[in-house]
């Protein structure tokens, strides 16, 4: 495998970018939830993408992610789903390694709809690794009436997740990308 793209997704969003950076990478990438992305399976691949929504323009904590259980979109209605760790808590069990990695956020439009990504990228350079892109962002709704997941994503933004991971694959393919070392 060459790459994981590991996502924290409370109301369906994150997963269907992630989803959609997987399949835009190609048949060598995989998009998993925090509790599937064991160290072990990390361990294979060559490129870690993480991604999460935006909270308090930073990753989810558990406060933040205590609130969410409380909203409920459309009929008959769609809860938070908080069954998986974290990617703050996920991070924070992630050993150190000598990978090349990006990372990805879900946020609404505006200064307040950032932070995550930048969190997540910090993390993933603290343990060793090295980015190969700027952090990106996919936005959503603030409000929904709809009961799907993924409903709060606004139109596009799938789409635009599918090339991006297209880039990491072209990135990825470069010789450079043979050189941990090395950033784009």
């Amino acid at each position: 495998m060459d790459a994981v793209v590991v996502y924290e997704s409370l109301w369906g969003n994150t997963a269907a970018i992630a989803q959609a950076i997987a399949r835009g990478y190609g048949n060598g990438a995989v998009a998993l939830t925090t509790d599937k992305a064991t160290p072990s399976v990390v361990a294979r691949a060559r490129l870690l993408i993480v991604g999460a929504p935006v909270h308090a323009m930073n990753l989810p904590t558990d406060a933040s992610r205590t609130s969410a259980m409380s909203k409920v979109y459309g009929r008959p209605g769609l809860h938070a789903d908080v069954s998986h760790p974290s990617v703050r808590d996920w991070l924070e069990g992630l050993p150190p390694a000598e990978r090349q990695c990006a990372a990805f956020e879900t946020g609404i439009r505006g200064p307040l709809g950032h932070g995550a990504g930048r969190a997540i990228i910090a993390r993933l350079t603290a343990l060793g690794h090295t980015p190969i892109d700027e952090p990106h962002a996919f936005t959503v709704a603030l409000v929904t009436g709809s009961a799907e997941p993924a409903a709060l994503l606004i139109g596009g933004q799938e789409e635009k997740a599918v090339h991006w991971g297209e880039h990491l694959a072209t990135v990825m393919s470069s010789p450079q990308s043979k050189d941990p070392q090395h950033r784009s």
